[in-house]
């Protein structure tokens, strides 16, 4: 399963009125999150500009909240999100959930900063190591938080993988080993693993981005890294498992039945 498209939706900004993304559930995998409508907290700076002889309605700001739940009715997993938002002329062709200032129509934009339960921002294979998993995990908690750090996170999966794989985090000396030579080391042990490695380096700079104190990552281009790295494992984990299957089918020439 490709990374979830509704995640780059939730990334962006939502105009009041706009359906919102309805994201795979983190908990089932099968259903999907529905959100409310989301509550609005105007901030004190904004509530006492209205006063102002001069006040436009681009001066109002704040945060929101937003409930969302899992709409497969054996799961019902409740989803919380907070984020910021603002007001803005209206991008709406029609004129449902805005206001009018002088004639003028005017929506609140919507931007997520946290979801919680965090939604994955890929998928896990099932025989993934666990440590991978735990990974992944980190990396979607802070997702739509700290773009820079998930993609860091990102890069510390592969180097979990690399990990799981007996590729040693250190030298003999005791000096840790960075990540680039830990997955040449990976892609010189086996002549059919230099396209994987190349989508492991991949990953590896976006992370490497992703840390400098100047980092301006979005959380759309990790988004961009989590398909890459999904891709990666697909081709290790997945289609072996998927191989295999196959294996069985053929050996049986039919379905493979247990007795």
């Amino acid at each position: 399963m490709p990374v979830d498209p509704a995640l780059s939706g939730l990334a962006k900004t939502i105009e009041s009125g706009q359906p919102w993304p309805r994201p795979e559930c983190p908990n089932c995998q099968t259903g999907y999150i529905g959100f409310s409508s989301p509550i609005e907290d105007e901030g004190h700076g904004s509530a006492s500009a209205r006063s102002h002889p001069a006040f436009e309605p681009e001066w109002i700001s704040g945060t929101f909240v937003v409930r969302g739940q899992c709409e497969n009715p054996e799961c019902q997993q409740a989803v919380h999100g907070t984020g910021d938002y603002r007001v803005d002329y209206s991008q709406k062709s029609t004129r449902d959930d805005e206001f009018e200032y002088q004639g003028i129509p005017y929506s609140s934009y919507y931007t997520v900063t946290h979801l919680h339960p965090p939604m994955l921002m890929m998928p896990i294979p099932k025989s993934a190591p666990e440590e991978v998993r735990e990974g992944v995990l980190r990396a979607s908690r802070v997702l739509f938080a700290d773009p820079g750090l998930a993609a860091t996170a990102l890069r510390a999966t592969v180097e979990r993988f690399l990990t799981s794989e007996g590729i040693s985090a250190t030298r003999s000396t005791g000096q840790f080993r960075n990540a680039h030579e830990r997955i040449k080391e990976w892609r010189n042990a086996d002549p059919n693993r230099p396209p994987v490695a190349d989508l492991l380096f991949a990953v590896k700079w976006l992370g490497n981005a992703g840390t400098h104190e100047d980092s301006d990552l979005t959380t759309i281009e990790v988004l961009d890294g989590a398909r890459v790295l999904d891709e990666a494992f697909h081709r290790l984990f997945t289609g072996p498992d998927i191989d295999a299957h196959a294996q069985t089918i053929n050996a049986a020439k039919g379905p493979a039945r247990q007795p």
